[in-house]
């Protein structure tokens, strides 16, 4: 069913999808209509709502919108990808740019669309901006590097994105379809967005949260799907995945930057890099600050050796401790135990636990905790160890049975150095413990011996899930740090 009241072309032209959102279907409307650029059109899609969603949005683009908006409602749910293309794409001729506003969301700035027509009318091909949820949290949104293939980098423009409308003419049906030729359900936003930055390496980010995401709407797909951890649901790993593999889309032609594209597979991985910090003077700080936060290190490190990690390994460790909170799992080598245990004995917010193999390992932590005075600090767990494999690889992985009723896990540190696979070892680590993360909120840390097995272990998680940040040389100048995007 259609309801159109069609107007000469827009300068802007805004894309609302809606599906049961009845509760934030005016203010969503509401939100552009207070916008101090007046040459906006709204394409708003009803997706089969079953609620009084199409009625209150018809009201408010009436009202708010005369001669300026099209209502749509589908008859079945078709999901926003086909959306995109069946009802978006055909309007792409009739405005300069489009900005996506889910139809559960606001827009928060009210100059942001005069904005991001000052950037298209100096010659910008995509311009996003940064966004907050309604639970007060900043999003994470970010520059994106125009050397590189946007498919190369962390996913960083979810919201508010708009794009030149050109652009969306040239994406193939089949880049919103997954392997099997259903639409996808899932990720739609990324389906969207990276096959338009494919097209051109001339694009804006504008720091402003000028978005308001509903993260509280529990109709909303991350909050309705299966989870597949604490981290994402299963639909929107599977298509995420599903849309980073395909190849980017060769440049296109009317781009302001010319640029060649590498049409080899994507790394969907996000990575920064740290600079690692490895001079003397660096060292001696990091060791003088140590012993005056924690002076049971030395005794610690006199048992263990005091080369079983550098001071600025260490130090980072510490850092990350006093940030946490509640409780903390470390997983590996009983010497790292026994380090981590003397860190936590002067971090008083948190509780350690140690997950360690069988046999000898248990005992002999738990010797040398007592030799240290140490015992009542640290919960030791052995779990019997298991062969695990990915990548058609496998080591021997202690069981994490014995971690039912551990309170959420906000740090996790595994050294998998001993292992005779430290990267697969490192790797499982994280999805062997998703059921015990704090939902929003976590580090996890990986000891590596080299920065190469740290970037290969952030490839396999990348490949895993979807939402994390990853670091590599974060520990001292090598090893791995990863967190949610949306952070806590």
């Amino acid at each position: 069913m259609l309801d159109s009241t069609l107007s000469d072309n827009s300068s802007c032209l805004i894309f609302m999808p809606a599906r049961n959102c009845e509760l934030f279907a005016a203010e969503a409307i509401r939100s552009v209509s207070r916008q101090t650029m007046d040459d906006v059109f709204i394409l708003y899609v009803d997706d089969a709502s079953e609620d009084q969603t199409g009625e209150i949005a018809q009201h408010y683009l009436k009202e708010l919108f005369p001669g300026r908006h099209a209502y749509i409602r589908n008859d079945t749910r078709i999901g926003k990808s086909h959306n995109i293309w069946k009802h978006l794409r055909p309007r792409a001729d009739e405005a300069e740019f489009i900005g996506i506003l889910d139809a559960d969301d606001q827009l928060a700035d009210m100059t942001i669309l005069d904005k991001l027509a000052q950037r298209y009318g100096a010659g910008k091909d995509v311009v996003w901006t940064n966004y907050f949820m309604d639970n007060g949290h900043r999003g994470m949104n970010a520059a994106l590097d125009p050397e590189l293939s946007p498919r190369k980098q962390r996913w960083s423009t979810s919201h508010f994105f708009s794009f030149r409308a050109a652009l969306l003419k040239n994406i193939p049906e089949s880049y919103y379809k997954d392997q099997e030729g259903n639409w996808f359900q899932g990720a739609c936003d990324v389906a969207l967005a990276l096959p338009i930055l494919d097209q051109t390496r001339n694009y804006e980010f504008i720091p402003t949260p000028a978005y308001r995401y509903t993260s509280s709407n529990h109709l909303s797909l991350h909050n309705s799907t299966p989870k597949v951890n604490a981290i994402t649901s299963k639909i929107q790993l599977q298509n995420s995945n599903q849309v980073f593999a395909k190849p980017p889309l060769p440049l296109f032609t009317n781009a302001k930057v010319e640029e060649s594209v590498s049409m080899h597979p994507p790394d969907t991985t996000a990575t920064h890099s740290a600079a690692p910090l490895s001079t003397n003077i660096w060292s001696e700080k990091a060791a003088q600050l140590l012993i005056a936060r924690h002076p049971t290190l030395l005794n610690a490190q006199a048992i263990c050796g005091a080369d079983h990690l550098s001071a600025l390994q260490l130090w980072s460790i510490s850092e990350l401790l006093q940030s946490a909170s509640g409780e903390c799992l470390f997983i590996g080598a009983p010497d790292t135990a026994l380090i981590l245990t003397a860190l936590a004995k002067d971090t008083p917010k948190i509780h350690l636990t140690c997950l360690v193999e069988e046999k000898e390992d248990a005992p002999h932590l738990q010797a040398r905790l007592a030799l240290l005075g140490l015992s009542e600090q640290t919960k030791v767990i052995s779990g019997p160890h298991a062969k695990v494999e990915m990548n058609q690889q496998s080591c021997s992985f202690p069981a994490c049975t014995e971690l039912e009723g551990l309170s959420p896990l906000s740090l996790i540190v595994v050294d998998g150095r001993a292992s005779e696979n430290e990267e697969i070892y490192t790797a499982i680590a994280l999805p062997a413990v998703s059921e015990h993360l704090a939902e929003r909120s976590f580090h996890f840390c990986a000891l590596t011996g080299e920065v190469s097995t740290a970037q290969k272990v952030a490839t396999s998680l990348g490949q895993l899930t979807v939402g994390l940040e990853f670091c590599t040389g974060a520990l001292g100048g090598t090893g791995l740090v990863c967190f949610p995007a949306n952070q806590e």
